[in-house]
């Protein structure tokens, strides 16, 4: 009788830590994602979003497009996982993990100075060396690398800080919708 009934505890513990491991997603439009950031930081949401551009280099970053314009950056779960290429201009529904990055004003310091092309997706230096060397040899590296900066330190003055805050999903799943 005594095993019978440590069985039966040990059964019920273990189906009830099953339970509880179900991955639930807060649904959330982009819109309300990025102005209430904080609140959503580490946790899993659930976006729609048009996948407006995929880097073309290795699949791994996608910008992510509301109906009202607002973007933000989705990564795979998995370091060594890429997205389909399908996944172009498509309607899609992400579900991941929240994270807040910030480029702070010494990294723009430092890219400004590099004179670095960044990533429109995350502002990180573009893997790209055939469309970087394109616009190195043409000479409008310099034009944009001004663009991009700008674009960053106005963001960084509007906000009051010395940095910019940009949101990052780390996709569990990306669902092409119908």
């Amino acid at each position: 009788m005594r095993c019978v009934l440590i069985a039966l505890c040990l059964l019920i513990t273990f189906s009830s830590k099953g339970q509880q491991s179900k991955e639930l997603y807060t649904k959330v439009s982009i819109d309300e994602l990025i102005n209430k950031a904080d609140q959503f930081k580490n946790k899993r949401v659930e976006v729609i979003g048009l996948v407006d551009h995929m880097c073309g280099v290795d699949g791994k970053k996608i910008k992510l497009k509301s109906t009202s314009g607002a973007v933000l950056k989705v990564v795979p779960n998995k370091p060594d996982e890429s997205f389909d290429f399908n996944l172009k201009k498509q309607l899609v529904s992400v579900r991941g993990v929240v994270e807040l990055i910030r480029i702070e004003k010494a990294y723009v310091d430092k890219m400004e100075n590099e004179g670095t092309l960044l990533c429109h997706i995350d502002h990180s230096p573009c893997k790209d060396k055939v469309w970087v060397n394109n616009k190195i040899e043409s000479g409008k590296d310099v034009e944009i690398v001004k663009r991009d900066i700008a674009k960053l330190r106005k963001q960084m003055t509007e906000s009051g800080k010395d940095y910019v805050s940009y949101i990052c999903i780390r996709a569990d799943s990306v669902n092409i919708l119908e």
